[in-house]
């Protein structure tokens, strides 16, 4: 897709934590010719979130703040307006750890009624450049059961499980919730779909698993987009190399593949370029990723100064090129 077409594509991101806000940031740089909506996790129990999920019966707000963030205009970067989003209170008392951006969050639901209806009102008053989406808005709790059979509650203990424990086998959640309608309705305009960046477990899998997500996703006629991360997880993908990540998301849309075709269209995976230094426990590009996925994008997509995340612009910039494969 070229700077002088005229069609819009929608893209839609579904994920959660750093990795969907760092997506994010990249995007908007192109919102001359994709539209956003950014589907985001929200069964985090840790931290401010996990504290006013508890007290307030609210699904998680962290991630949708950062998610907010993300898409603020550039004129807003590094205003009041971002910093306040981001604000963490750190004297003691009953603000102690909370991130003022999820207290604008809950308040707004108070006042609307329902989160989704509080974001909305929120980013409109924001301008931000694409639109935020909870994946759901029942609150619920993401469990996890490992190879030997124990179970895991509680999103921020998944995510701390140590790489000497049992690998998990899979996650769910307890009890079942219903996908948000503006949710499966995003999906259903998509162009294309982008699944993370994050942690496997428990930033974008969980996205798929509210009732009608994975239906929708495989009736859709978008274009499926994986981005695999550029490190092991310690504990939830330890060892897994680009195949792995590929197979596992594969195996959560079994259930309602479409009747052709693989169920991720193309993957991004990083590949250092040449004459930079390997960061330690990379990604591995296997041989076997070019059998789970048609199209296999191999790019320098490592952040320079921290390999463990992306580089926004980038990730964004590869993603664009991968667009104008099939926009065109």
């Amino acid at each position: 897709m070229d700077g002088g077409s005229s069609k819009r594509l929608n893209v839609v991101t579904i994920g959660g934590g750093t990795g969907s806000s760092i997506l994010l940031r990249g995007l908007k740089r192109y919102v001359d010719r994709i539209d956003i909506t950014a589907i985001v996790t929200t069964f985090d129990d840790g931290g401010s979130s996990g504290i006013l999920r508890r007290e307030y019966g609210v699904p998680a707000l962290g991630d949708l703040r950062r998610c907010i963030a993300a898409l603020l205009p550039d004129q807003h970067k590094d205003t009041a307006i971002e910093w306040m989003l981001e604000h963490r209170f750190e004297q003691g008392g009953s603000l102690q750890n909370h991130a003022l951006g999820n207290l604008i969050l809950l308040a707004a639901c108070q006042r609307t009624g329902d989160l989704s209806s509080a974001i909305d009102e929120v980013a409109k008053a924001l301008r931000l450049l694409g639109r935020v989406v909870p994946v759901s808005d029942e609150p619920t709790t993401l469990c996890a059961e490992t190879e030997i059979g124990d179970v895991i509650r509680g999103e921020s203990k998944i995510g701390s499980w140590s790489h000497s424990r049992p690998p998990l086998a899979r996650v769910y959640l307890d009890p079942p919730v219903e996908a948000n309608r503006a949710a499966i309705e995003a999906i259903g305009s998509a162009n294309l779909i982008v699944l993370g960046p994050g942690d496997l477990f428990t930033s974008v899998i969980p996205n798929l698993l509210p009732g009608g997500a994975k239906e929708a996703i495989a009736n859709s006629g978008a274009r499926i987009l994986q981005i695999c991360n550029t490190l092991d997880a310690d504990g939830e993908t330890d060892g897994f190399a680009a195949s792995d990540y590929a197979r596992t998301i594969e195996g959560y849309l079994r259930e309602h593949n479409r009747p052709a075709g693989t169920r991720v269209d193309a993957m991004i995976v990083n590949q250092p370029a040449t004459g930079s230094g390997q960061p330690d426990n990379p990604v591995v590009i296997d041989s076997g990723v070019y059998s789970a996925v048609n199209t296999v994008l191999a790019r320098p997509v490592a952040n320079v100064l921290d390999p463990r995340v992306h580089d926004a612009n980038r990730l964004a910039a590869t993603i664009i090129e991968y667009i104008g494969t099939f926009a065109d």
